[in-house]
């Protein structure tokens, strides 16, 4: 789960995610990816343990061999946006 997913998506839309996206919506896959990241490490993605950069990158090493390195690239931009909205309140 999502900890402030509203205001996780408010995020990504207003910093521009997905604005040239012309196949699919971005801002979705963000929450998918978030969602996934979410059951694969068994923690709720919030402000407590997604907040810099360490974190991102603490979670990103708990996915390998989990996932693809592409899919933990795709995941780490998703984790990058939240703990970016999280620094700037």
């Amino acid at each position: 789960m999502i900890k402030n997913e509203p205001k996780y998506l408010e995020w990504i839309e207003r910093n521009g995610v997905g604005k040239n996206d012309l196949v699919a919506s971005s801002t979705k896959s963000y929450i998918s990816y978030l969602n996934t990241v979410s059951k694969l490490i068994g923690e709720d993605i919030s402000e407590k343990n997604l907040y810099h950069e360490t974190c991102v990158i603490e979670i990103a090493n708990k996915l390998k061999g989990m996932k693809s390195q592409k899919s933990i690239s795709n995941y780490k931009s998703a984790l990058r946006q939240y703990a970016e909205m999280v620094q700037n309140g």
